[in-house]
């Protein structure tokens, strides 16, 4: 029995959901960070802020919020902005950057037109969508200015002449976000600290048996391509899942991999998403070519997938960053 893969050749596993960098799996992180955000919106508090180190998924938690904001809350208007690292110090730039995230056809005009353009398409959409409000979710905070904290002070004010909300969900990276919130506070703009970033919460790393245990069981259960039977784990591995595999029982092998690596007990800090799925791809590409009749994957598989995604590298700096914010 061969898989899809081996039938179709090696360009269906490149474009298989388990390796785009589109695909985002729902994890108990990101849950988590739902449940906060939910309760910010049901509440109505103006903003929020989440912090994280590199590597933990910052980008694709927002991406899944998204997802899942539009999914559970339809009417929800959500717009989600991404803030450049390398920004050119031009309000005129800024505008237009925001209502490129709107999907504003006009890019053209001056400050006051593409401002006035930009709170005129919130207004819609929240009137197209019988929204009491807008939700802004924001990646790459910690590239922040003052004058990017006082234009949104201004889009809030104008929203809300209007009888519009707007709610703001901010995620960056630490130490680089903390920096920006203090500067606020050394510049004493504490209506921008008070409106947009008082109530901060971590996006925590993955770290549990029930975390990767989810992640896991997601694979043994998603269908790819659509229309057949093909589970992303019976997609690599078509001969181990006859005989009864399951990525989701590899969950303790996995963790006996990480710690020969890192060592005994695991940190506490927990381990980057970023490596973990490096690894878990690895794992599957390894396996995919010794897939052979009633042979399992070895339990040495995840030491060498583990070692090449570089977890432990990765684990260490996590650590070390935890122990710099903690002093």
């Amino acid at each position: 029995m061969t898989s899809f893969a081996e039938r179709l050749g090696d360009q269906l596993t490149i474009d298989h959901p388990a390796f785009s960098s589109q695909t985002v799996l729902l994890t108990e992180p990101i849950k988590a960070l739902y449940q906060v955000v939910r309760y910010v919106l049901l509440v109505r508090e103006t903003g929020c802020c989440f912090t994280a180190p590199s590597g933990v998924g910052k980008t694709r938690a927002l991406m899944m919020l998204e997802h899942v904001l539009r999914d559970r809350m339809p009417n929800l208007v959500v717009v989600r902005h991404t803030s450049w690292n390398h920004q050119v110090p031009s309000i005129r730039a800024f505008f237009k950057h925001f209502l490129t995230a709107v999907d504003h056809p006009e890019l053209r005009g001056e400050t006051f037109d593409l401002r006035r353009r930009l709170v005129c398409r919130l207004i819609d959409l929240a009137r197209t969508h019988q929204s009491p409000f807008v939700v802004l979710l924001i990646d790459e905070a910690g590239a922040l200015r003052i004058d990017d904290f006082l234009f949104l002070k201004d889009i809030y004010n104008d929203l809300d002449r209007e009888g519009v909300g707007l709610i703001t969900i901010m995620i960056g990276q630490d130490p680089d976000f903390s920096d920006v919130i203090a500067l606020l506070r050394e510049k004493g703009r504490t209506d921008l600290v008070s409106r947009f970033a008082r109530r901060r919460e971590v996006l925590r790393p993955l770290s549990t048996s029930k975390d990767v245990a989810g992640i896991f069981r997601q694979y043994d259960t998603s269908i790819w391509p659509q229309g057949s039977e093909q589970t992303w784990t019976k997609f690599f591995l078509p001969e181990a899942c006859a005989s009864g595999f399951t990525l989701e029982s590899q969950t303790p092998l996995f963790f006996e991999a990480l710690r020969s690596c890192v060592g005994k007990p695991l940190p506490r800090a927990g381990f980057p998403a970023r490596q973990f799925f490096a690894a878990v791809r690895h794992f599957l590409t390894m396996q995919q070519h010794e897939d052979l009749p009633g042979r399992l994957p070895p339990p040495e598989a995840w030491q060498d997938a583990v070692e090449f995604a570089l977890l432990a590298d990765a684990v260490n700096d996590l650590k070390t960053e935890a122990k710099r914010l903690r002093r």
